[in-house]
C-alpha cells in the first residue's frame, strides 16, 4: 500500500535517504495557521548525543522524503538489477529503486568532476541506497556498499565517480 494512503502507528519504521531509519515516536495535531494538522512525530532508530526529532505533517509524508523500507525481497531485486540493467518488477515502494536508477544512469554517464549536480545527485544516492540496503539486509555499510559493487559489475568498469560515491556510503 502507498505510504500516502496507509495511516502509521506509533512504532513504524520509516527510512530517509539522508537521515536513515526513523520510528514513528508520536501521533500529535499541531496547530498551524490556526487549523489542527495530524502530524507523525520521527526519531532517528540510531541514537546520537543530538536529540534530534522531525515533526512531518500526515499530508506531507511523502513529499518529504520519507517511506517505508524495502522488504528483504526488494533488496535482493534492486541488487539483481543493478547487475542486469533491467528493472524486473515495479515497486510501489519507489524511493529506493529511484536511487538504484540514479546510481545505474550515473554508471552509464560517467558524470564529470565539474557537473556537481551529477555528482550531488550520486553522492545521496549512494548514501541512501546503501544506508537503506544495510538496514534491511542487517549488515553495516561497507558489507551494503560492497553489495552494491559487487551488483555493478567488475570494478575495471565501474565509473570511477561510482566508486568513490560508494566508498563514501560505506563509512560507518
Amino acid at each position: 500500500m502507498v505510504l500516502s494512503q496507509k495511516e502509521l502507528a506509533t512504532g513504524d519504521l520509516l527510512f530517509h535517504a539522508v537521515h536513515g531509519a526513523c520510528r514513528v515516536d508520536n501521533i500529535v495535531n499541531e496547530n498551524h495557521s490556526g487549523k489542527d494538522v495530524r502530524c507523525y512525530s520521527l526519531v532517528p532508530k540510531t541514537p546520537s548525543r543530538m536529540k534530534v526529532r522531525f515533526v512531518v505533517s500526515v499530508v506531507d509524508i511523502r513529499a518529504s522524503g520519507f517511506h517505508e523500507p524495502v522488504s528483504l525481497k526488494e533488496a535482493h531485486e534492486i541488487l539483481e538489477y543493478l547487475k542486469a540493467g533491467v528493472l524486473a518488477a515495479v515497486s510501489d515502494k519507489e524511493e529506493a529503486w529511484a536511487l538504484a536508477r540514479a546510481i545505474l544512469a550515473s554508471q552509464r554517464d560517467k558524470p564529470e568532476l565539474k557537473d556537481a549536480r551529477k555528482c550531488q545527485v550520486l553522492e545521496r544516492s549512494a548514501k541512501g541506497l546503501v544506508g537503506e540496503l544495510a538496514f534491511v539486509l542487517k549488515v553495516t555499510l561497507k558489507d551494503a556498499a560492497a553489495s552494491v559493487q559487487r551488483s555493478l559489475g567488475n570494478v575495471s568498469q565501474i565509473s570511477p565517480m561510482v566508486l568513490t560515491a560508494l566508498a563514501r556510503a560505506g563509512k560507518d
